[in-house]
């Protein structure tokens, strides 16, 4: 099995768009509010009895970013509209409750995504880039909404024990 994608879903889609195209590089591949067919087709990616049913609610309606790395990683932006998107609080978000709370990316030259993380004024977990035994190096930040993204360095080829 491989990974194909991680949906956000965030309460000011703007500003998560220019985290994820301007901040850490990736492409902007779709961009719509959805629904945004009549029915199934080729070029609908939601139509309405369709965002109805995953959504759970009449009317569904939703703006979708869809975002590429060069190397195929997928990020889903959604900030729903119909039912209207509520901010989790971000101790909701943190180590004490179910759910995904990190997202992580592998990245090269780590200090430099630091650098950057900080500069662009997202604060991290911590003031520095940390190490995990002899395999990598590591830090958390939050997005505008509080949720965590983890950029991850291997320091050497990584080898886990089972």
């Amino acid at each position: 099995m491989r990974f194909h994608h991680m949906a956000i879903f965030v309460t000011d889609i703007n500003e998560a768009t220019r985290l994820w195209r301007d901040v850490m590089g990736f492409k902007v591949v779709v961009d719509a509010t959805i629904p945004d067919g009549p029915g199934p087709g080729p070029k609908t990616y939601m139509y309405p009895k369709l965002l109805d049913d995953i959504f759970k609610v009449e009317n569904a309606r939703s703006k979708m970013v869809l975002l590429a790395s060069d190397e195929g990683a997928l990020i889903e932006l959604q900030q729903c509209e119909n039912p209207r998107i509520q901010k989790t609080p971000p101790e909701n978000l943190r180590y004490g409750h179910t759910g995904f709370h990190e997202l992580g990316l592998m990245v090269d030259d780590i200090d430099a995504w630091f650098d950057k993380v900080r500069a662009a004024g997202y604060q991290t977990q911590t003031e520095y880039v940390w190490t995990c035994a002899s395999i990598g190096r590591s830090f958390l930040f939050y997005d505008a909404d509080g949720n965590m993204i983890q950029l991850w360095e291997h320091m050497n080829e990584a080898t886990w024990q089972t």
